[in-house]
């Protein structure tokens, strides 16, 4: 299967009944993005040590799974939490350090 699945793809999928494969696929390229993000993180430890600060307040760095929070919630409306920001700056840094093109992360995370 392709990384990334257009809407003919997903229509496709759900007219043949083969929505669990739909929903599989995707939770499979969500925990891919955030195991990427994760590595890219705490491979610099001033960046890593910055998830346990304020806002995103983890216990330890290595707690981290990934997960930046999406930009909406299920009715559509605003993400405002703080730890949001927070994340996608770290990771933005951490892309920018590794010399990587950023990511759009809204849709991914």
């Amino acid at each position: 299967m392709k990384d990334v699945l257009s809407l003919a793809d997903a229509q496709a999928l759900m007219k043949d009944g083969d929505v669990g494969r739909l929903i599989k696929h995707h939770m499979a390229e969500a925990q891919r993005a955030a195991a990427h993000r994760r590595g890219l993180v705490l491979r610099y430890p001033d960046l890593a040590e910055k998830l346990t600060q304020a806002p995103i307040n983890h216990s330890r760095p290595d707690v981290w799974n990934g997960f930046i929070p999406p930009a909406t919630d299920c009715t559509g409306a605003i993400n405002t939490a703080p730890c949001r920001p927070a994340l996608l700056a770290l990771v933005a840094e951490a892309e920018a350090r590794t010399g990587q093109p950023a990511h759009r992360h809204d849709a991914a995370a």
